[in-house]
């Protein structure tokens, strides 16, 4: 992280801490993503009992952040840009923390619809919504611990192509007369759409939380 270094080292011993437990959390929520990946590809109910412990791992280190956050306001008084990033650090703990609740949903979502595999269409936009969303979280956690302003606005930009996937799957139903289980298929593929372009806007939530800590200004 690049926050300015202090005349107490201890002060920012603990400023790392907080950091590095929240690139722990991010590895955790990449981690979460790439099973969806897997579930979609082999379909494998496992995954849904594998990912409901993964992301007890993840609420335990969004619990570790508070504890991290509420003994650093107790003891250093911090200020300014200080202040901002270890209160904001909450905010984007929450953030990951309901990310990994995505993922965990994801799965459910793909398990409902069986072992019936996604037009290969379908499948590739999904993907790329996987590969978008890693990317995305990713680099709103080093926006946010490194103070770069020009990453996170990157991330807020590819929050553009995730919608842009939605709105191209969302069109299928509107030019095609489907059965009723083709309804209830795609019905649910939109759904497990839906959940990663919110699983996308936890990255944008993160990325303007960036922008304040820096800036002190609201976006």
């Amino acid at each position: 992280m690049s926050l300015k270094e202090h005349t107490v080292k201890s002060y920012d011993k603990d400023l790392q801490s907080i950091a590095g437990t929240l690139d722990d959390m991010v590895g955790l929520v990449i981690q979460s993503i790439e099973m969806v990946a897997k579930m979609i590809k082999l379909r494998d109910e496992s995954f849904i009992e594998a990912i409901t412990v993964h992301d007890y791992k993840i609420n335990s280190l969004d619990h570790l952040i508070e504890k991290k956050v509420t003994a650093m306001l107790a003891m250093r008084q911090p200020m300014a840009v200080d202040l901002r990033y270890i209160i904001s650090s909450l905010k984007v703990s929450s953030n990951l923390e309901r990310s990994g609740d995505q993922a965990k949903s994801i799965i459910k979502k793909i398990a409902l619809i069986g072992s019936e595999k996604f037009e290969s269409d379908v499948e590739e936009s999904l993907i790329s919504m996987i590969e978008n969303c890693k990317k995305m979280v990713q680099e709103a956690v080093t926006s946010f611990n490194d103070q770069d302003i020009d990453l996170a606005e990157l991330v807020l930009k590819q929050d553009d192509e995730i919608d842009q996937i939605y709105s191209d799957l969302f069109r299928i139903m509107e030019h095609e007369n489907f059965n009723k289980e083709q309804v209830k298929k795609l019905t649910n593929t939109l759904f497990i759409a839906k959940s990663f372009e919110r699983l996308a806007d936890h990255s944008t939530n993160i990325a303007e939380i960036a922008s304040f800590v820096v800036t002190g200004e609201i976006r």
